[in-house]
Order: structure tokens, then sequence, then C-alpha cells
């Protein structure tokens, strides 16, 4: 969901526990960010929008588990298309995920993510 132009986002999620397909694991469509942005989630009137770009439907069928075990980490390149399912276990499924952008680009205004003036974005 986050975004730059052009995009450089790379999200970084670690398992602080084993991830499942029974606790909630994330799945994601492989070369799937070879699909190109589909949509942005943003913020409008108060409230957050998707403007969507591409109506063609997600290939659905190509999802696959990424189960991992604690102290894992998975890197995600920022357009591809990920989730997680509901955990319908009796085991917590806690992850710790962080998001990084190159701070040339651009952060749009608009982005439903917003830091406050006090405390801006800036790079390393």
């Amino acid at each position: 969901f986050l975004y730059t132009s052009p995009p450089s986002v790379v999200g970084l999620w670690f398992a602080l526990e084993d991830a499942t397909t029974e606790n909630g694991c994330l799945w994601a469509i492989p070369g799937g960010h070879k699909l190109g942005l589909k949509s942005r989630f943003v913020r409008a009137n108060g409230g957050t929008r998707f403007d969507i770009f591409d109506e063609t439907p997600w290939p659905l069928e190509r999802l696959v588990p990424l189960e991992v075990k604690t102290g894992t980490l998975i890197v995600l390149n920022g357009l591809l298309p990920h989730l997680s399912r509901a955990n319908r276990s009796s085991r917590s499924r806690h992850a710790y995920t962080l998001h990084v952008a190159d701070a040339q680009r651009i952060y749009p205004s608009d982005n439903w993510l917003q830091r406050s003036a006090s405390l801006p974005f800036r790079g390393f």
C-alpha cells in the first residue's frame, strides 16, 4: 500500500513465531511484481480510497504460501501482490514489519500513511 514515484518501496517481514497456513502465514503471487501497479490506497477527503489503474483480476490461483520458521526475514518488492489469511488456529503468529524506500524518490502527499510535519521522512 505504500508508494513512491517511481516505485522503490521494499517491505521487510520478520517472523517472531513460526508462520504456517494454519495460523495465517503470508501468501504471494510469484513474479507478481512484474504485473505492475494495479491500484493505490490514498488519502482523500478526510478518509481513504483505492485509485484503480487496472481492473484485471489478480491471478489468485497462483498464490503460494510463505510458511517460515521463527527468525526468518521475508523481503517483499513493493509491487508484489501478497496477503495473509485469517489465523484459525489456537497459536499466534506475531511478526514485525518495516518498510523502506529510496529517499530520492517522491513520496506523494496523498499516500494513505503520512508522518507529521514535526517528524518528516528523511534518508540515512
